[in-house]
């Protein structure tokens, strides 16, 4: 992305990022304590992602969009 954001985007991007990052860590320590199998929880987010694309109207573009980055995020 170029250009600069709004204040209110800033603010938007970094909560968009806090919450990515809560969810790498709370998937790492779930998978390393044995309570959720690997990879379980990307298969699971992927499947809820469709339903929700599948909604006319009642998602927002932002929440698809932290969906995706959560998805991305915790593939590795």
């Amino acid at each position: 992305m170029t250009g600069k954001l709004s204040p209110e985007g800033e603010v938007i991007a970094a909560y968009g990022a806090a919450m990515v990052a809560e969810f790498q860590v709370l998937i790492n320590c779930l998978e390393e304590s044995d309570v959720l199998p690997p990879k379980q929880f990307i298969g699971a987010l992927g499947v809820y992602t469709e339903m929700v694309k599948g909604r006319k109207g009642d998602v927002s573009d932002m929440t698809l969009a932290v969906l995706n980055d959560i998805r991305a995020a915790t593939q590795d």
